[in-house]
């Protein structure tokens, strides 16, 4: 595969070869593919997390659930 890359992205690259955290551009390029996937995994583990925290709060009865007109309040009237 052959990629070209121009501007502030071949900055970026460069400046991963000239400060020593890739060797090559080809290791650059999948070090940097590794770190977007580890955030991007790690992100999703923290929603899944903090959504599972909320659905043992409403079992446990800590959390209250309000329906559509509760949450809208006096905005209600407006929704069919």
């Amino acid at each position: 595969m052959n990629v070209t890359l121009r501007g502030r992205v071949q900055q970026i690259l460069d400046m991963m070869i000239e400060e020593g955290y890739a060797n090559t551009k080809s290791e650059a390029i999948r070090l940097a593919i590794l770190d977007f996937g580890e955030k991007r995994v790690n992100e999703g583990l923290l929603v899944k997390g903090k959504l599972d925290l909320i659905d043992n709060e409403i079992r446990g009865g800590r959390r209250r659930v309000l329906n559509t007109r509760q949450a809208l309040g006096i905005y209600a009237k407006h929704v069919k």
